[in-house]
């Protein structure tokens, strides 16, 4: 049996060959009463169908692939991943509180079995909370088969923030709002809503064609408590030989427009910094709504003959240490294949989950490609936190706008929370 830590994630098929679970939950502390709940969420992270959130009031889905037992403030849920319909694709386990926050808390304890037998537990103590009224705690999801993760992210709000984190609408809602406080100096957030509101307003008179890239992203960003969040965003494009149709079709013009689009909600200046990767690695400057169209014609690319990642990892955690800025890097890595300096790359990695980086690796399918290395950097072990995330998308890439921005920033909202923990964020 495993004991993970936060931010740990495996493939299930490492830890079981089962598909039939059980999660059992326990939480102990002062008599306050604690709410375990399972949600069973799209593939977007989101709670589309209500009956798929069960607990005490709620004890079964539709058609009886999850269910929970037990009382009091420990519960059992029974978890049949082969019976799922095929729009559930995340189960994640949170407990709530009424009374008082989880700082309170002795301990959440999870234990994750198949068959009787113990795979994993996980246990979060109220010591490293602060406020928090809810907390997600593991969730089990499907991503190039099915894995389980220790999350450990918590919300101030309670259940009702952590049903609007997963895109749900809680009851009672919609009432008059608050009256506003008084007016006063601009606040930070104030500040930050300005700096979109500039952007954007420029995107509708320069770039009108990226003005429901930028609303779109904006959801994705709020959805996951991101929406005052700032960041530099570094694109990180594939050069080798093997992507010369994804250049050519425009693919790589069309995805840096929407690292734009994040850039545009999340950065200073709403710029991108574009790096490009081969054999060598390469700074190609800044692109930006000034100089968007037809950015990647005029990069000029020479592809060359080789995939080789940390050349420009390096290159891209110089500048990230040198910036003239407190904010944390976003890094959207974009390659078709696996790196041919593994080990390097995962002396990198772990070197780099001390900074404040976070790196989001999209793979293009082109068929027969093995991503068992962007796999295993995504769940690699040893590192401070988990600063890395891992999706692929076939080609040619024709996902919808609103789920890629899903991906992109999936993830992200939960480094940043124990980038804070670990002290990496201020």
């Amino acid at each position: 049996m495993q004991t993970f830590q936060t931010g740990q994630k495996s493939p299930l098929a490492a830890l079981t060959p089962a598909t039939t679970l059980t999660l059992g939950a326990r939480v102990t502390g002062p008599a306050a009463e604690y709410d375990l709940i399972l949600f069973g969420l799209d593939d977007a992270g989101r709670l589309s169908d209500d009956r798929y959130m069960v607990f005490y009031n709620q004890p079964r889905s539709p058609e009886g692939a999850l269910s929970v037992g037990g009382g009091g403030n420990e519960k059992v849920f029974t978890l049949d991943l082969a019976a799922l319909p095929a729009g559930v694709r995340r189960l994640s386990l949170a407990v709530t509180t009424d009374g008082g926050d989880l700082s309170s808390m002795q301990a959440a304890d999870v234990t994750l079995s198949a068959g009787g037998a113990p795979l994993l537990t996980y246990r979060v103590t109220g010591r490293e909370l602060g406020q928090e009224k809810a907390l997600m705690l593991l969730d089990v999801y499907f991503k190039d088969g099915w894995r389980v993760g220790a999350v450990g992210q918590g919300f101030a709000g309670g259940l009702g923030a952590l049903v609007r984190h997963f895109g749900g609408e809680v009851a009672g809602e919609g009432a008059a709002p608050a009256p506003a406080a008084p007016a006063s100096a601009p606040s930070a957030v104030s500040l930050v809503k300005e700096r979109q509101r500039v952007l954007l307003e420029k995107a509708e008179r320069t770039q009108p064609q990226l003005v429901n890239l930028i609303k779109t992203a904006s959801v994705s960003l709020e959805k996951r408590g991101l929406g005052e969040a700032r960041y530099r965003v570094n694109l990180v494009l594939d050069i080798s030989a093997s992507m010369y149709d994804e250049y050519r079709s425009g693919a790589v013009q069309s995805l840096a427009e929407r690292a734009l689009a994040l850039a545009a909600r999340l950065d200073d200046d709403g710029e991108v910094e574009v790096y490009l990767f081969g054999i060598k690695a390469h700074r190609r400057g800044a692109l930006s709504l000034d100089n968007v169209g037809g950015f990647v014609d005029r990069l000029r690319v020479n592809l060359e003959g080789g995939t080789h990642y940390s050349p420009v990892m390096t290159l891209v955690r110089e500048d990230a240490r040198a910036a003239h800025t407190a904010l944390p890097t976003l890094v959207l890595f974009i390659t078709d294949g696996g790196s041919s300096n593994r080990d390097t790359v995962v002396r990198q990695m772990t070197e780099a989950s001390r900074e404040p980086v976070f790196w989001k690796f999209m793979g293009i399918d082109q068929g027969g490609v093995d991503f068992d290395f962007l796999t295993r950097l995504d769940d690699l072990r040893g590192r401070t936190v988990d600063n890395a995330d891992f999706f692929s998308l076939p080609a040619p890439i024709r996902v919808p706008d609103a789920q890629l921005f899903e991906l992109l920033v999936n993830e992200l909202d939960t480094w940043q929370a124990a980038a804070r923990r670990q002290g990496i964020l201020r």
